[in-house]
């Protein structure tokens, strides 16, 4: 999908770099305009604000925390406080590494914040997405909104660029948010599993008029068929067995906000027909209850299977279907969008570093490229469990090869994709992908687990469920031809 109006960064960007040591101050400006944008040097806080203050209009601060006179901490400070230079994003740059610092620059307003001496291509992609929002916002300024609806927008390009990465993908779907958000519409989210659904979906409602009100998430493929109408629609006493007292539901506790419907692809026949009512009616009974409720609440949906297969093979209602996909967002895996695994390596690795109060402020070069080089088979999912062993390994201030799983560190090839199954049975289709991820780690099930994206225990549970054995005619751990999958 190429919108024409997506945001790109404009030729000839205004940067501005506020650094006192003439050699770092004279490569920021080279490596700025060997990218074709303007940049300017002031070598001292006051000369910085006094340009700032001016009437050039700058796109984006390169701002150094150690200056003579008024200091980078000062400098920033005066930014983020002036309501009209405030939109400006900043980037601190500091020559120690020192966690406390990187904490309160963010908390100060900084976008981001670097340790010198920087890694090149780190820096120009973080500058990209910045640059490509500030262009959004002078947009939505001059043209399309006013400026209560431009900083929300905003704010939520900044909140999907830290969650999801900056590439052009995740920037198309913005564009699509900018027209939802602020309705009550339905939204329906497809994609593989790990893709980000989940924060998607609460991206919906962190920016919705539905904001302060609850943010419900309900995995319906958690509960037996018996059980998930009682905790979407809840129950009454006696309603069954164990039915000790009265339960509200799901829908009752989402009042007045959004329910997050994951996997709803799994919802049984029956069940189905009852969430079709609410949709449409806004109405619903407790199981075993004879009171009509209503539910005032916004519905978000996700699933990683293809609604409208299953549609054709009668598996899924079809007036659900219709209901549920008012706007239809594609999540696209991370193999597809490669531009955001710096971010979100990067962010993850801000979150455990604050979890584990561990002192690393970075990734090699070398290990950046392992990551960006590998194709990511369990998607966000996996690059965020990857980061947490990396960190759990790491001793030092930046994450090296050799602190990455074996599968990463030893440079294996992940299994590539298979073709896209022909439409049939998702039974079918899920037990055929099980079987041959199985055959080609050589039914080694803590492998298949990780390429497959799911937990090992549902893995055996699936391998139970459709009655899946090792071939006799392949021994054990001797791995088919790699085929690429897609799940």
């Amino acid at each position: 999908m190429n919108d024409p109006a997506l945001p790109r960064v404009k030729p000839g960007a205004q940067i501005l770099i506020v650094e006192d040591d003439p050699d770092s101050a004279q490569f920021f400006k080279a490596l700025m305009q060997s990218e074709g944008y303007e940049a300017w040097i002031c070598h001292n806080g006051e000369d910085g604000m006094a340009r700032l203050g001016g009437q050039a209009e700058y796109d984006l601060v390169l701002l150094d925390l150690m200056l003579p006179g008024m200091s980078g901490w000062e400098v920033l400070g005066q930014i983020k406080s002036d309501g009209k230079l405030r939109y400006i994003p900043v980037v601190v740059l500091s020559a120690i590494s020192d966690k406390a610092s990187a904490l309160k620059a963010l908390e100060m307003g900084a976008e981001d914040f670097l340790t010198k001496p920087v890694d090149v291509e780190t820096m120009l992609t973080r500058l990209r997405v910045m640059l490509r929002i500030r262009t959004l916002y002078e947009d939505l300024i001059s043209e399309r909104f006013g400026r209560q609806q431009a900083q929300r927008t905003l704010e939520m390009r900044r909140h999907l660029a830290k969650v999801m990465g900056g590439s052009d993908k995740v920037q198309e779907m913005a564009d699509i948010l900018d027209n939802v958000v602020a309705t009550d519409t339905t939204v329906l989210l497809e994609g593989e599993s790990g893709t980000g659904k989940g924060l998607l979906a609460e991206a919906i409602h962190r920016f919705s008029k539905r904001a302060q009100r609850p943010f419900v998430v309900v995995n319906c493929s958690a509960y037996p068929e018996t059980l998930l109408a009682s905790e979407l629609f809840g129950h009454e006493k006696g309603a069954f067995t164990g039915a000790i007292k009265r339960k509200s539901g799901r829908f009752e506790l989402a009042e007045g906000g959004t329910i997050f419907l994951d996997e709803v692809a799994e919802i049984s026949p029956l069940t189905q027909l009852a969430l079709l009512r609410v949709i449409q009616d806004r109405q619903f009974e407790r199981v075993g209850g004879e009171k009509t409720l209503t539910a005032d609440v916004r519905i978000v949906a996700a699933t990683n299977k293809l609604l409208k297969d299953m549609v054709d093979q009668g598996s899924f209602r079809e007036d659900l279907y219709y209901r549920l996909n008012v706007v239809r967002l594609e999540v696209p895996p991370l193999r597809h969008r490669p531009d955001d695994i710096p971010f979100l390596a990067n962010h993850f690795l801000r979150v455990q570093q604050e979890r584990l109060g561990k002192a690393i402020y970075g990734f090699s070069r070398e290990a950046l490229s392992r990551l960006m080089s590998y194709r990511w088979p369990g998607n966000v999912r996996e690059l965020r469990n990857v980061v947490e062993h990396a960190v759990l390994m790491c001793h030092g201030e930046r994450v090296e090869i050799s602190h990455l799983p074996p599968r990463l560190a030893q440079g294996l090839e992940p299994l590539e994709e298979q073709p896209r199954l022909e439409p049939g049975r998702l039974q079918d289709q899920e037990r055929q992908l099980i079987e041959n991820t199985l055959t080609q780690v050589g039914w080694n099930k803590y492998k298949a687990a990780q390429v497959l994206g799911i937990a090992r225990s549902t893995l055996y549970g699936k391998i139970e469920r459709y009655g899946l054995e090792p071939s006799e005619s392949k021994p054990s751990g001797q791995a088919s031809p790699r085929n690429e999958i897609r799940a």
